[in-house]
């Protein structure tokens, strides 16, 4: 794996709490996210994974604590502001529009297109050439993982697992991904796609310079493509390290036992 530079992290997150009526869902949580690296996030279900996921994105607010992208605090930034900035996220169960193609999917996740406004719709010059590159871009994207042969199905006629790349296809269209997050991207796929996929975030990661916030269940199979790893349970950072010496943490194999 690469190495991991934590000094100056994409993203901080400190000391964040978030309650849910008299449940707290995350207690006092700080993590940095490495910039251009694959981080993964694991624990046991009720472990405050998703919840952090949601504050990170701007789903959620927290009750305290900050959220710093790029050395600005985004902790009160709406989702879509956030998404301006470059932070993106995909589902855990894929969120698509069936009554579209795969390319039309592929191409809502791209932002900023100049034929939507008022005056700039009717003025074709103004947007002629976007929805070329971002076409080109779109079937670039789908290319790149595996799914250009069904560019022109119904997402409906698609497997499991190629939904799951489409999410991570759209994911990547925004004008300037820069943080991905992605929750549970291999869950419900057999081994050998769940290697597949997990290898192409990793690609993404090197060859495009995009940062991967990952949550996953299937730690034997994620720790072979990340770079670093948190571990939560309880709302609370257990462990936190390269993936492998986080999985054998003994808090954290006692915790596993135990549930």
């Amino acid at each position: 794996m690469g190495v991991v530079n934590l000094e100056n992290p994409i993203l901080r997150v400190t000391g964040v709490s978030k309650y849910f009526g008299k449940l707290k869902a995350l207690d006092n949580v700080s993590v940095e996210i490495p910039r251009g690296a694959v981080t993964l996030l694991i624990g046991p279900n009720g472990s405050g994974k998703t919840t952090l996921v949601n504050v990170i994105s701007g789903a959620l607010m927290p009750d305290s604590g900050t959220v710093e992208f790029e050395g600005r605090d985004i902790t009160r930034l709406p989702p879509h502001e956030r998404f301006k900035l470059g932070i993106v996220r995909s589902y855990q169960i894929p969120r698509l529009f069936p009554g579209l193609s795969v390319l039309e999917n592929v191409l809502i996740g791209r932002d900023g297109n100049p034929g939507e406004g008022m005056v700039s719709g009717i003025l074709k010059g103004r947007w002629e050439e976007y929805e070329t590159r971002a076409t080109e871009d779109a079937l670039a994207k789908l290319k790149f993982l595996g799914l250009l042969g069904v560019a022109e199905k119904k997402t409906s006629e698609l497997s499991g697992g190629q939904l799951k790349l489409l999410e991570m296809a759209r994911s990547t269209m925004s004008l300037k991904p820069k943080l991905i997050l992605l929750d549970e991207p291999t869950a419900g796929v057999v081994p050998s796609l769940a290697h597949e996929m997990l290898a192409l975030v990793k690609k993404m990661s090197v060859e495009l310079g995009i940062t991967f916030l990952v949550v996953e269940h299937r730690l034997d199979i994620a720790a072979n493509y990340a770079d670093y790893a948190y571990a939560l349970h309880l709302g609370s950072v257990v462990a936190r390290g390269r993936p492998k010496e986080v999985m054998s943490d003994p808090k954290l194999v006692e915790i596993y036992i135990g549930d």
